[in-house]
């Protein structure tokens, strides 16, 4: 019984993450962007429209959400294991 409890737990933790890491992912960037548009947001808009990108100053806090949620997708998580050579 006390296994099934925790395949259970596991199965709830894992969907719960599945879920709120999204949506966390997208409101930590939006409050990145809310902070770019106060600090640097003439900028920003200065240059995505070199680059031919034209938005307005009040956009940047969704589009750096949407593309924080977006990045969440890409995350790589590497490792790397040491061998011993004789």
């Amino acid at each position: 019984m006390k296994d099934f409890i925790t395949i259970i737990l596991l199965l709830l933790l894992g969907i719960g993450f599945i879920i709120i890491y999204p949506w966390l992912a997208f409101w930590f960037a939006y409050l990145g962007g809310i902070l770019a548009k106060i600090f640097i947001g003439q900028e920003l808009v200065a240059g995505f429209a070199l680059l031919g990108i034209n938005i307005s100053i009040e956009q940047i806090p969704l589009i750096a959400g949407t593309l924080g949620w977006i990045g969440g997708f890409f995350k790589v998580i590497s490792s790397s294991a040491s061998k011993k050579e004789n």
